[in-house]
């Protein structure tokens, strides 16, 4: 079985960093610097040559936002909200918000998806 390979990111301060995740055939866990004088990034390059890009799954990266700052997005101003309570009455006030409630609900925490290989791995097989 061959190696498998999942792209890390890294975020320090406004920098966004990459390196690579090894997981060998005898299971062990290897963090990998890109860095070409490193035996295991040269290893990697290699198993992506002769694999494909089977053996590699990009970085997990945040797709949804929790349901606390999607309700907060949605909600319309105080002032709005006030000026229908006022003309409307407190039904339709929250009518209106627990639709929102409802879109969002509190089960709902940040989501990660995986994120598109990176350009350099792709021509690395292109060519």
């Amino acid at each position: 079985m061959p190696n498998k390979y999942k792209i890390n990111q890294i975020q320090i301060g406004n920098n966004t960093f990459q390196t690579i995740i090894a997981t060998t055939s005898e299971g062990k866990l290897l963090h990998i610097p890109i860095d070409e004088l490193n035996s295991d990034f040269q290893q990697f390059l290699k198993d992506v040559v002769d694999n494909g890009l089977t053996c590699v799954e990009g970085a997990d990266v945040e797709t949804e936002i929790s349901y606390v700052d999607a309700r907060k997005l949605e909600y319309p101003p105080l002032e709005e909200q006030l000026d229908q309570i006022y003309h409307s009455g407190i039904e339709a006030w929250r009518t209106d918000i627990t639709k929102i409630k409802d879109k969002y609900p509190k089960s709902q925490v940040g989501v990660s998806s995986i994120s598109p290989l990176p350009e350099w791995l792709i021509d690395l097989t292109s060519s």
